[in-house]
């Protein structure tokens, strides 16, 4: 039986609203924010807040333009249509190698979970063998994948809500162990804002690179039953997920602990239930730290996947990844993916570990630029309907607050090679679209 190289709409509503629920909960709010306290003291409620209202401003952009056109890879096809074809391959391509880092460090952070756990087991086969376990859950179906990041963004959610649960009950005075400590320490140790402004402003880069992964609810709901309804209702309850979530909980944390204790700060949900009394919470923590990198791995492998084959659709890759199997899984696009992951890890545990810090810096890096465009893209769409309530006061401020954070880090010595490599690839993608162009006997680039 024959079939045509198209996705199959098969992700029910309740598979996207969950995969958008749970797109940004991970280490960067489970650690990264304790990290983000320890500096700015309580004033990083503030990074929060600004870095989830440009995270809002920008999902908001990309629903409004889903509304009126959905497909598979949809950011780059946004660009595409509004800004020109070098920008839909530009962006398309900035994702996939953006996808391919974050894919590898959460291989890398896996089998380093599981080397804790079974110390036989070195972290390089643990991350192969996650590789491994992940992908097949993307080889067999779309609806496969739908069903297993359900279930482990179920687990993540619940695991926040409990922490979160825990935090409250410890302010309300009901955790023996634990004397409630009010609303003290926001003023005591030094002030509200101890170390300045600066630091608040610095935090905002931690929060946007934790947010990342809110537009992977777009490609999901381009395969879902009903794609424009869904990626609209999926993207503006990022809303809820940015202030319960994020804001919430690392409030509930700076009320909690105070800011001055960076031993606490190390792992603040961990902290919480051992200072209450918990024992068994370093273990449980790292269960949900596992599950958390399993549900990003998963999703971006499903993200990265189909944005290589809108490409490949659109004429921007080789046409051999535009080609799916009867269940509608671009199966080649995904052996790419899997083939260049071995590559990255290959080099990385050759290298002596040096190569997971510089990919995990320069990732928040690509997923501000691809926001970017997102945010240019919907000016041009704007200008041409003048039907956006967010037009022109919205993409002004997002559009200067990331520009604000990617500059600072050039001036930064440590963040300007991140912000150097991620100008490089930038350029280097784009020149390539120009050149292949110019070169049509290599049937990549086939746009007018």
């Amino acid at each position: 039986m024959t079939h045509k190289n198209e996705l199959l709409h098969s992700l029910k509503q309740r598979h996207v609203t969950m995969i958008a629920l749970g797109g940004v909960i991970g280490a960067g709010l489970f650690v990264g924010s304790g990290a983000l306290i320890a500096t700015a003291g309580p004033a990083a409620i503030l990074s929060y807040l600004i870095g989830g209202f440009v995270v809002i401003l920008v999902m908001f952009m990309l629903g409004e333009m889903a509304a009126k056109s959905i497909d598979s890879g949809s950011f780059s096809t946004f660009a595409s249509q509004y800004l020109g074809e070098w920008a839909g391959y530009a962006v398309g391509w900035l994702y996939w190698f953006k996808s391919m880092i974050t894919i590898t460090i959460e291989a890398i952070l896996l089998g380093a979970i599981l080397n804790d756990f079974l110390p036989g087991l070195p972290v390089w086969a643990g991350a192969l063998l996650m590789l491994a376990i992940v992908i097949s859950s993307n080889l067999y179906s779309v609806r496969s994948f739908g069903e297993a990041e359900y279930w482990l963004s179920f687990a993540k959610i619940a695991s926040i809500l409990l922490c979160m649960a825990l935090g409250v009950s410890i302010l309300l005075g009901l955790q023996s162990g634990f004397p409630a400590p009010g609303l003290s320490n926001l003023t005591a140790h030094g002030g509200f804002m101890p170390n300045g402004v600066l630091p608040v402003l610095a935090g905002v880069t931690v929060v946007i690179f934790s947010l990342g992964g809110s537009e992977i609810a777009a490609v999901a709901a381009g395969e879902s039953e009903k794609p424009r309804e869904n990626v609209v209702r999926a993207i503006r309850s990022v809303l809820f997920r940015v202030m319960v979530f994020y804001v919430g909980s690392v409030s509930i944390v700076i009320l909690c602990l105070p800011w001055t204790d960076s031993a606490s700060l190390k792992s603040p949900y961990v902290s919480l239930f051992s200072l209450a009394g918990y024992a068994w919470a370093a273990t449980a923590m790292k269960v949900v730290l596992f599950v958390s990198f399993m549900s990003v791995m998963n999703s971006f492998l499903f993200s990265n996947s189909r944005m290589m084959y809108s490409l490949s659709q659109r004429g921007y890759a080789p046409e051999v990844f535009g080609r799916t199997n009867a269940r509608g899984v671009p199966l080649n696009a995904l052996a790419l993916s899997f083939a260049v992951c071995l590559g990255i890890l290959a080099v990385h545990f050759a290298s002596g570990g040096d190569l997971f810090l510089t990919l995990a810096k320069s990732s928040g890096a690509f997923i501000m630029m691809v926001w970017i465009f997102i945010i240019l893209a919907h000016a041009r769409m704007s200008q041409k309907s003048a039907r956006s309530w967010l037009y022109p006061f919205g993409n002004g401020v997002a559009l200067l607050t990331l520009a604000a954070v990617l500059l600072s880090q050039a001036f930064n010595p440590d963040s300007r090679f991140q912000f150097v490599f991620m100008c490089v690839v930038t350029l280097a993608i784009a020149a390539s679209y120009f050149t292949l162009r110019a070169r049509p006997a290599f049937g990549i680039v086939r746009g007018k």
